[in-house]
C-alpha cells in the first residue's frame, strides 16, 4: 500500500545519467515507446510521438555482427531528432566487438542514448547467441555494457527479459547490469520461453527494482509487458515500484495509450482513421504502395483505437485479405465520415 501511495504518476519526468554526469538525459514523461522490430520504424514512431504523452522512444534494434554499423544505416533507423522527446538507438550484439565504433556513429547522427538488447526471443537471434540468449551469461552482458559505457558520451541502458526458461538468475543479471555502469534497465516481464500471449508477471519487475535498489550503483528500472491500456501504466508503477513504463504492443493497438495514461482523452474514431491514413501515406511516399499495403494491414490487424472495429471483426478480417491499398483507404474514409 505504501508503495502504491508513493508511486509517481506516469506524466512525471525521469532523468538518467551516463558517463558524463554533467549531461543528464531527461525524459519529459515516464512512459516510453518500446523498440519493436518491424513496427516502430521512424514513420510510425514520429506519428505516435506527435499524439502526445510519449516520454521517450527507441529505434528498432540494429544487429551488430560482422562489422560496425555505419552512420548512414543508423540514421535510417533513427530519423530526424525530436526537440522535446529523446529518441535513442538500440543495438544488439553477441559480443563487444564493433560496438564502440557503432556507438560513435550513432552519436554522430543524433542518438541521445544507447539501449542494448538482451531480450529478443526470436529463434534466429537466440541461435546466434544474441538477444535473450545472453541471459544465461550475466558476465557477457556486463562485458558488453562496460564496452558501451566506455565508448559512449550519452547514457547507455539495457533491456532484458526475466530469464530464458525460468527467472532463477534475474537478481544476478540485474546486479551485472548495474555494476557494469548502465544508466537504466528495462525489464520485460516474460521469459524467453513465453510467447507474447502469455500473461506478463509483474512480480519480476518488482523483484528487479528491489535488486537494483540494493546495488552499490542503483539505476532506474522500467517495466515492460502487459500494458494494454492507459490505466495499466499507472497500475504497473504502483504495484511494482518501477520508475517508468515501456509500452510495446499496446501502442500498436492504441497509439493514444500514452495520452490516456497521462490523463488525456482517448482517441476518437475520426482520429483513429486519420492516423491510419497518414501512416499509409507516409509509408507509400517513402517505400512505395506495396510496402504501404503491408504496413497498413499490420496496423489494422491489432488496431483497437477509437472503437474502429467494435463489433466489426468480420470487416477487419476482410480488410486483411484485401489486395489493394485503395480498398483499405476507402473503408477507412467511410468509417471516419460523420
Amino acid at each position: 500500500m505504501n508503495q502504491a501511495l508513493a508511486a509517481p504518476p506516469p506524466s512525471l519526468g525521469l532523468s538518467i545519467v551516463g558517463r558524463d554526469a554533467a549531461r543528464p538525459l531527461r525524459f519529459p514523461g515516464r512512459l516510453l515507446l518500446a523498440p519493436m522490430e518491424g513496427v516502430t520504424d521512424q514513420l510510425f514512431r514520429d506519428l505516435v510521438i506527435d499524439l502526445g504523452g510519449v516520454g521517450g522512444a527507441c529505434s528498432e534494434f540494429i544487429r551488430i555482427s560482422s562489422s560496425a554499423m555505419s552512420a548512414r544505416v543508423i540514421r535510417r533507423y533513427l530519423g530526424p531528432p525530436h526537440r522535446q522527446v529523446p529518441v535513442g538507438v538500440q543495438f544488439m550484439a553477441s559480443e563487444p566487438t564493433f560496438l564502440a565504433e557503432s556507438i560513435l556513429a550513432a552519436e554522430r547522427v543524433g542518438a541521445v542514448w544507447i539501449d542494448l538488447n538482451f531480450g529478443c526471443p526470436a529463434p534466429i537471434v537466440f541461435s546466434k547467441c544474441a538477444g535473450s540468449a545472453l541471459l544465461s551469461s550475466p558476465e557477457k552482458i556486463a562485458a558488453i555494457i562496460r564496452t558501451a559505457v566506455a565508448a559512449a558520451s550519452v547514457p547507455v541502458s539495457a533491456k532484458i527479459r526475466a530469464g530464458i526458461a525460468d527467472a532463477a538468475r534475474l537478481d544476478e543479471i540485474v546486479q551485472a547490469v548495474c555494476e557494469a555502469g548502465a544508466a537504466m534497465l528495462t525489464v520485460h516481464a516474460r521469459l524467453r520461453s513465453q510467447p507474447y500471449s502469455h500473461p506478463a508477471t509483474w512480480g519480476w519487475i518488482a523483484q528487479a527494482k528491489r535488486t537494483a535498489r540494493s546495488c552499490a550503483r542503483p539505476v532506474p528500472v522500467i517495466g515492460n509487458g502487459g500494458v494494454e491500456c492507459g490505466g495499466d501504466a499507472a497500475r504497473m508503477i504502483a504495484e511494482t515500484g518501477c520508475d517508468g513504463v515501456m509500452v510495446g504492443r499496446g501502442a500498436l493497438s492504441d497509439p493514444w495509450i500514452f495520452r490516456t495514461a497521462a490523463g488525456g482523452p482517448a482517441g476518437t474514431i475520426g482520429e483513429a482513421v486519420d492516423f491510419a491514413l497518414r501512416y499509409a501515406a507516409a509509408i507509400e511516399a517513402a517505400h512505395g504502395q506495396r510496402a504501404a499495403l503491408a504496413k497498413l494491414k499490420q496496423l489494422l490487424r491489432w488496431y483497437s483505437a477509437g472503437g474502429l472495429f467494435s463489433e466489426r471483426e468480420d470487416q477487419r478480417q476482410a480488410l486483411l485479405r484485401a489486395d489493394g491499398l485503395a480498398d483499405l483507404r476507402a473503408w477507412l474514409i467511410g468509417r471516419g465520415a460523420p
